[in-house]
């Protein structure tokens, strides 16, 4: 009986989230589920040319800005740079972050000078391989960008009219969550990334939590889940009094006569 009410609980606790894909011109659309092409070829902040096969190879937390940006791209990687001090998940080891600008015209030096910079301003120490920073071509730049619903457009001016948030990937290029805006709540920002540990067991505790948790599109946050965890306490304790029930030893009949 023990083994039966450890296999429900578990059960219970595998209850997977989905999600929706819409269309804009400008601006960030949820497409959930849907996968990034990994053989796109990027350069990094050493002037490499890297496959984003070769970074995503953990649950990888990506974001696009334009270097030479004026307006939310700062204020973004400074939001990340708090929470990576403040989640207890460590980059490098269970998750990478991945800064790709969306401006085509930019060089791998941009990248390396906002690398940088961004790297000594945490608080925590961030190996090289925790936190990567790209350039790309026009095209590959746009396939990346529309494959996770980032849509964007120059304002004639020299800068871009874009939004900001962050991109949950897991291993295989899924795109398992969005976070928007410019700060993040530790407690969500760990969410995203224990969504996207795909093939890695988890602890009971994470995943007690990824269950009893839920995310709210419209307030863009992880919510306590009063119904699913209620109705799960209830089928558990139908189904253990079930089992109660049918083996508990009939009495036998006592025949009149």
């Amino acid at each position: 009986m023990r083994k039966i009410i450890v296999f429900l609980i578990l059960l219970f606790l595998s209850i997977p989230i989905f999600g929706n894909e819409n269309d804009v011109e400008v601006g960030i659309v949820e497409k959930l589920g849907n996968k990034i092409p990994l053989d796109l070829v990027f350069t990094n902040d050493k002037g490499k040319k890297v496959q984003l096969k070769e970074i995503i190879d953990k649950p990888t937390i990506l974001m696009f800005v334009y270097y030479h940006c004026p307006g939310i791209c700062s204020p973004l990687l400074t939001g990340v740079s708090e929470v990576v001090d403040k989640a207890d998940i460590i980059p490098g080891k269970d998750y990478r972050l991945l800064t790709v600008s969306f401006d085509h015209t930019e060089t791998w030096d941009k990248a390396k000078k906002w690398k940088e910079n961004h790297l000594k301003g945490l608080e925590r120490q961030v190996p090289s391989d925790g936190w990567y920073f790209l350039v790309g071509d026009s095209i590959s730049v746009r396939k990346l960008t529309n494959a996770v619903g980032f849509y964007f457009k120059p304002d004639g001016k020299g800068d871009f009219i874009h939004g900001a948030a962050l991109y949950s990937i897991a291993p295989d290029g899924k795109i398992i969550r969005y976070l928007f805006g410019t700060e993040f709540n530790p407690f969500d920002f760990k969410m995203a990334v224990l969504e996207a540990e795909k093939g890695i067991p988890l602890p009971t505790v994470n995943r007690l939590l990824k269950f009893c948790y839920s995310y709210d599109p419209q307030g863009r946050r992880y919510m306590f889940n009063f119904t699913r965890v209620f109705g799960a306490i209830m089928l558990l304790g139908l189904s253990i009094y079930f089992i109660i029930l049918v083996s508990k030893p009939r009495k036998k009949e006592v025949k009149n006569g």
